[in-house]
């Protein structure tokens, strides 16, 4: 297929990045280029600038101080699946980033490309989340921070503005007695897109639950937070959330009546719900296993 011609730039910095697209009249910058090359492909999408954004240090860096840990939106998947602060700190994220696509994939693929798609069945939005993420948004003109919750408007829908570029995923860190999970299903063992999927994150005081968030992914356009079902858990005792069959089904039953699931080619909405409940209840008994105060 003949594809449109565009100037490539290959910049070494996010600077001359920011220039290069402030510059451009129909630019668009390039991380791993595993969606947005098959676009152009395809004659989906077109551009008269291509911004690579390989040859950037700082997009690949991964830190943290007392109060967050930052991942370069450049780092690939695999960076975050063999990444000894992300498995110690945030296991649930690199537990994500291992269910996306091939081996492939993962070693080209970048996180904040996966982000910037929108595609509802992402596997790293709704871990991130029920984590309370923040993304990093640059422009030549400056530098703004986005909680993802809002980032994400629709399918294949973002608030990233022209010119702009996600340099860095920001996520509180966590605390010692809280948990997290994340869980998927799709439609093969390997290299599935997410048919629905469950993130869980919360955390105890003293043996009740004091913050949680239940996040259903790859069921509507966009990850829904399950907000009657956190209101459903606050306040409960670990006792109740693991003991309690009663209100564990009714825990579950809610998040799949929040989540309003499609119908598409990987399964009906009906299907969805049905999926939404098991997995929400392996991601919460998962969760909940995980949180350090259990004895």
């Amino acid at each position: 297929m003949y594809i449109q011609d565009f100037i490539y730039h290959k910049p070494d910095s996010i600077h001359d990045a920011s220039k290069i697209l402030e510059q451009s009249e129909n630019g668009m910058p390039l991380a791993g280029g595993t969606d947005l090359l098959v676009e152009v492909k395809k004659g989906i999408r077109k551009f008269s600038d291509l911004v690579s954004l390989s040859e950037i240090p700082e997009l690949k860096i991964i830190d943290a101080d007392t109060q967050n840990i930052y991942i370069g939106a450049g780092l690939t998947h695999n960076g975050l699946v063999y990444s000894e602060l992300i498995k110690n700190k945030i296991p649930a994220l690199s537990e994500a980033a291992s269910k996306i696509g091939s081996e492939q994939v993962r070693n080209t693929g970048t996180v904040g490309g996966n982000l910037c798609t929108g595609a509802s069945c992402a596997d790293t939005a709704p871990i991130l989340m029920a984590y309370d993420a923040q993304v990093e948004l640059t422009s030549y003109q400056g530098k703004r921070t986005i909680s993802l919750r809002k980032f994400i408007i629709s399918h294949h829908k973002t608030d990233i503005k022209k010119n702009e570029i996600m340099t860095r995923i920001i996520i509180p860190k966590q605390k010692k007695s809280s948990g997290a999970s994340f869980v998927k299903f799709g439609l093969r063992e390997a290299s599935s897109i997410s048919v629905a999927s469950s993130a869980v994150m919360i955390e105890f005081v003293s043996g009740v639950c004091k913050n949680v968030s239940i996040v259903i992914g790859a069921c509507a356009p966009t990850p829904v937070i399950s907000e009657n079902a956190n209101n459903l858990i606050l306040g409960k005792t670990i006792d109740e959330l693991t003991g309690n069959t009663g209100l564990i089904e009714s825990i579950v039953a809610i998040a799949s009546n929040d989540t309003i699931p499609i119908d598409d080619i990987r399964g009906s909405a009906d299907y969805r719900r049905q999926l939404v409940k098991v997995l929400t209840k392996q991601a919460l008994a998962l969760a909940i296993e995980r949180t350090k105060i259990l004895n």
